[in-house]
């Protein structure tokens, strides 16, 4: 590999071959470090997507970092803590609405939580940008997988996937907004 310094430089003029020697030689090293922290593969490609993508976007600002290591391990601590609590937001949500899930038919309230949610997700996928937004539909809606949505588009594999990581996570932001306001008026209705 080349001089680390050398490439962030030749990064923060655009150099796409410079990005691709980047994400190639750290990818590899970072994978392991981002498993230990998330404990899951999945969670492990996902962050170290979303830092690959935030240093392809910020790409300017790596002129003046002095230690390319220490940045992107820096970069992938502060992801991966962005994902754990995330994940920790999520699963104290479904904690708190698991109870009003049951077996039986739904209540009235819980219906209208069910159809104002779904309609603040439907809001959430309209405020996407286009092309995100049909590559968000053609994976959830037309239960397409990547390799299928890449091929018919005619983009990359990582491409579709960065588009759905951001889909999703602009969607969470959306419904985090608004789940636990809606929760509160209809917990609070009498």
């Amino acid at each position: 590999m080349h001089d680390e310094k050398a490439l962030f430089l030749h990064l923060a003029e655009g150099d796409e071959e410079a990005f691709r020697q980047l994400f190639h030689h750290y990818n590899k090293m970072l994978q392991p470090y981002v498993f230990k922290l998330t404990r899951s593969s999945q969670a492990a490609e996902e962050v170290l997507q979303e830092v690959f993508l935030k240093l392809w976007q910020h790409r300017k600002r790596l002129a003046a970092v002095d230690d390319p290591k220490a940045y992107l391990i820096r970069i992938v601590s502060n992801e991966s803590i962005n994902y754990l609590r995330g994940l920790a937001r999520d699963e104290k949500l479904f904690a708190f609405i698991r109870p009003l899930l049951t077996v039986e038919s739904p209540s009235p309230e819980q219906t209208i939580f069910y159809h104002e949610t779904e309609k603040q997700v439907h809001e959430a996928v309209e405020r996407l940008p286009l092309a995100c937004r049909r590559i968000y539909r053609m994976s959830r809606e037309e239960l397409k997988r990547i390799p299928e949505i890449a091929s018919e588009l005619n983009l990359s594999h990582s491409t579709v996937k960065n588009q759905l990581v951001k889909a999703l996570k602009s969607i969470r932001l959306h419904i985090g907004n608004i789940v636990p306001f809606l929760l509160f008026l209809f917990l609070n209705r009498r």
